[in-house]
């Protein structure tokens, strides 16, 4: 090839790029789906209005918008990112003192506080509580970030870390783990968390199966709901959709997404194997070597564990979408149009259109626990501390 070609070549290329880039810049806006009326929050103003003037990471025509890093263009790469990068390094961000409750049945449950009492002594102030993802805890990337930005300047909340049973080194004390709609666990975190700071407001974040979880608990509640608000990240709705996602045919699912979740789940399940298979129920241990599905998965061990007729059981009846017409918080819900995990046609837009509580704050990117603006910083934790802000702010 000679030196013109070449260049010709490289001109191309760039342009190329130039176009793309632009079509990305032009279509990164956050769009919003709620009710054509929603719900007061503070004497006539609605929540809407409230979102519109505390929340420009939402709504600010040059601030309101999520712009994928030019590295990172792709909804796979930003789903990868984060589990890329801590293959070689999980990164320590902030710093957490754990605390340990049990349950009724004698469960353990680890919260993480942070900052840690020795840098925030108790006091009355606004608590945020985070739950992770699937076979995830505190120590996850996504988790820390928003912690970090939770906790700093200005507004300097409280969080806590719940690290639901087996995960993030709570060791397991009863033959069960957790699932993706055990909410009476979540609900005994709360409970302790309210005892130990009865004067202090409460804000709920969930990531993904954990997103799943806390949106089942808060529609359980209703007008009940000890939470001021909750927000759900990247939440599957509807977890048969979300596993038939996964398991479809491609080379990114069957090569990355499927084997990576349930790697996950797998080393959770040996890790506690023992303490499982001490309990009443019988597990199949032929079966459960061969498992090469997350449906399998559910079959043989979550579904059999908490007494599920199967899979479908399960999901069908943990599902936290149709428990949303009954929530009666401020409810925000951050999803990308490009998550693999949680696709886009099982968002369920007719329940945010219908109930005046909820917010679906909808990017055009971002993948799955990604929505990275450059390699160093995320776009999510902004529009989560501002809605944290004017919740606590605003609501009595």
């Amino acid at each position: 090839m000679t030196s013109s070609s070449l260049v010709a070549s490289g001109i191309i290329a760039a342009g190329t790029i130039a176009v793309l880039r632009k079509h990305t810049m032009d279509n990164s806006q956050v769009k919003l789906v709620h009710a054509p009326q929603t719900a007061n929050v503070d004497d006539d103003l609605s929540l809407l209005d409230l979102i519109a003037t505390e929340c420009p990471s939402l709504v600010d025509p040059e601030k309101g918008r999520f712009l994928p890093s030019a590295l990172l263009p792709t909804s796979d790469m930003q789903t990868c990112f984060n589990a890329v990068r801590e293959r070689f390094k999980r990164p320590r961000i902030v710093e957490y003192e754990r605390e340990l409750i049990s349950t009724e049945d004698g469960g353990t449950i680890g919260l993480d506080w942070s900052p840690p009492f020795a840098q925030m002594p108790a006091d009355d102030r606004p608590i945020v509580v985070l739950s992770h993802g699937l076979s995830g805890g505190s120590q996850e990337t996504y988790v820390q970030l928003t912690v970090q930005q939770l906790t700093a300047e200005p507004h300097c909340f409280r969080t806590v870390v719940v690290n639901y049973r087996g995960c993030a080194g709570v060791k397991l004390t009863t033959h069960v783990l957790y699932n993706g709609g055990l909410t009476s666990d979540y609900g005994c975190a709360l409970d302790h968390i309210r005892q130990r700071f009865p004067e202090s407001p409460l804000i709920g974040i969930g990531y993904s199966l954990g997103a799943n979880l806390i949106t089942k608990y808060v529609g359980e509640q209703g007008d009940a709901c000890p939470l001021r608000a909750a927000i759900s990240v990247c939440n599957p709705y509807d977890l048969s959709a979300s596993s038939d996602a996964i398991d479809m045919p491609t080379f990114r699912n069957k090569h990355v997404y499927a084997p990576a979740m349930l790697m996950g789940l797998m080393q959770l399940y040996r890790r506690h194997k023992k303490v499982i298979e001490s309990g009443p129920v019988e597990f199949d241990a032929v079966a459960i070597s061969k498992i090469k599905r997350i449906r399998e998965f559910d079959d043989l061990i979550t579904s059999r564990a908490f007494g599920y007729e199967d899979s479908a059981d399960y999901y069908g009846k943990c599902s936290c979408a149709q428990f949303m017409p009954n929530i009666r918080i401020p409810f925000l819900a951050l999803s990308s149009l490009d998550d693999p995990v949680c696709p886009e046609r099982i968002i369920p837009r007719d329940t945010f259109r219908s109930n005046p509580y909820l917010i679906l704050a909808l990017t055009q990117y971002g993948g799955h626990l990604g929505y990275h603006e450059s390699m160093t910083s995320s776009w999510y934790p902004r529009p989560i501390t501002e809605f944290c802000a004017a919740m606590f702010n605003r609501l009595p």
